[in-house]
């Protein structure tokens, strides 16, 4: 029967440099090279299979040393850059390496056949053997997956004609020289019998074929053809060189939720939610209006009406260029909350957007690095979440029909003492009913609120409601009601969900109930 590898490379990707290229040159390998495949079944041979005879392996590869046929999946050709470890002028020195290789679907085939060529069932089972074995072919880094294929592909690449004016050279074994001997090395064998030869200098346990000869020692005779290989010419179809693959892209959605971890020597308390969150708030406003500067071509947006040198996105302060405040519940919320052990201790902020964060927004987000406190103080601040609520495993972004109040409800300025429960209540189903209007998929969920005391087995170990504070930075009114709920909702919902006054600065805030 014929042999037809089949190879697939399952990290997508085939590094190989070919012979007599540097691999700073940037150029990769393509076809890989069978001089290059038939020394690694050599190799495979000898580390896996050490119970096949010389004259076995000799039947099959003298089988494969003629020039092979290619199927080619669609490829291109990418590189990375990275600097290496060099200490030539000192331990510091570093030496920049190009590392060029070949990208390919993970799951496309690269067929490598001899179609002419009849192996015995014997030799089919053997060299199916030291395919499964071999799990690489190039470098260490490009994984290969090899096994015999039954199928015959068409094949797309093979000897060049005579009359190709631009063939491509492939490095092959000479199937005349490639298991000679006439330039493997010879150990005196008086110095190797008193055992003044250095084992370092010895080559492998292998057959004295050319094919077998170390890279040391062809680099050390400086021959000008390696012995027992030759290059043969390739046709390889135009449009299989370096093509970029059509890649069908998914439209992307916007992330609507950025997370965030705050470290310092002493973390703020959750009594101090409203502040966390408008610093923040600020923070990332300032980011923003860096970023706007540093990208003026695409800052034109957002600029601030009347202001010549202000920016602003809408998403995350909330106003329109013209500074009117936005009515709707689609903008940033900021969300500070205790998600570690001390549930005193704010841990985590989470900067929730239902219309979405756009690529500028991210950008000015991503570079949050520390964020002023108290005293002179500085938390520092890590994104370490990106994505849709679903996406998170945090109680925050949980479905649930049960949600309870994570940090007091503010009712309106002007509630009375009597009937102050009655008239939160109220605020709070208005503030839903608002929602509802907003947000489609709240559409015909019915809220039923249920306020509990600070007593409540819920809410017990934390902070009583009044000793939050109530009140934002700029504004003078007095410190509004308060109260803790639990809500029931008809359907389940997912979280985040904070609703009435400072509900964009963490309060408000209700966890589902898992």
């Amino acid at each position: 029967m014929s042999a037809i590898i089949k190879l697939t490379f399952p990290a997508g990707r085939y590094h190989a440099t070919p012979w007599g290229r540097h691999v700073n040159e940037g150029v990769p390998e393509w076809p890989p090279s069978p001089w290059r495949l038939l020394r690694a079944l050599v190799a495979v041979w000898k580390r896996t299979c050490p119970s096949i005879s010389d004259e076995e392996m000799q039947r099959i590869l003298t089988a494969l040393v003629h020039p092979p046929l290619f199927h080619l999946p669609p490829h291109r050709v990418a590189h990375t850059r990275h600097y290496m470890p060099w200490e030539k002028k000192g331990p510091d020195d570093r030496t920049l390496v190009f590392d060029t290789f070949v990208s390919v679907a993970r799951c496309a085939p690269l067929y490598i056949g001899w179609p002419e060529v009849d192996l015995s069932a014997k030799d089919r089972s053997t060299l199916a053997a030291l395919l499964a074995n071999l799990s690489s072919l190039g470098r260490a880094e490009s994984w290969a997956c090899l096994e015999l294929a039954d199928e015959t592909p068409e094949w797309n690449c093979g000897p060049a004609p005579p009359t190709d004016n631009d063939p491509l050279p492939v490095f092959s074994p000479d199937p005349a020289t490639a298991f000679d001997d006439e330039h493997y090395p010879l150990l005196d064998s008086k110095k190797l019998a008193k055992g003044k030869l250095n084992p370092k200098k010895f080559l492998f346990d292998c057959p004295r074929w050319h094919l077998c000869l170390d890279t040391e020692t062809i680099h050390a005779r400086r021959w000008p053809m390696v012995p027992g290989s030759r290059w043969v010419n390739y046709t390889r179809p135009v449009e299989f060189l370096a093509r970029s693959s059509a890649v069908v892209r998914k439209p992307r959605r916007r992330p609507t939720v950025a997370r965030f971890l705050l470290d310092g020597p002493v973390l703020p308390l959750v009594t101090d939610t409203i502040d966390i969150a408008e610093r923040f708030r600020r923070a990332a406003m300032c980011r923003f209006d860096h970023w706007c500067r540093r990208h003026p071509e695409e800052a034109g947006e957002y600029r601030r009406v009347g202001e010549r040198d202000l920016f602003a996105s809408p998403i995350l302060a909330g106003k329109s260029a013209d500074g009117v405040i936005a009515s709707a519940h689609q903008h940033a919320h900021y969300l500070p909350t205790a998600d570690g052990e001390d549930r005193h201790r704010i841990t985590h902020v989470t900067v929730f957007a239902r219309d979405g964060l756009n690529d500028p927004e991210i950008a000015a987000l991503s570079s949050l690095r520390r964020l002023a406190w108290k005293d002179g103080q500085e938390l520092r601040v890590q994104l370490v979440g990106l994505g849709q609520p679903d996406d998170f495993n945090s109680a925050l972004f949980q479905q649930s029909t049960t949600f309870l109040s994570a940090t007091p409800f503010l009712g309106p300025a002007h509630i009375g003492r009597n009937g102050r429960s009655r008239y939160l209540r109220k605020a709070l189903s208005r503030e839903w009913r608002r929602l509802t209007e907003q947000i489609p998929e709240f559409e015909e969920i019915v809220m039923t609120p249920m306020e509990i005391s600070p007593d409540d087995p819920s809410w017990r170990g934390r902070p009583r409601p009044i000793q939050y504070r109530r009140i934002r930075s700029k504004g003078r009114e007095s410190y509004r009601p308060c109260a803790i709920y639990r809500l029931t909702f008809s359907k389940a919902i997912r979280g985040p969900l904070s609703l009435g006054y400072s509900s964009h600065f963490g309060l408000g805030l209700f966890a589902p109930v898992e």
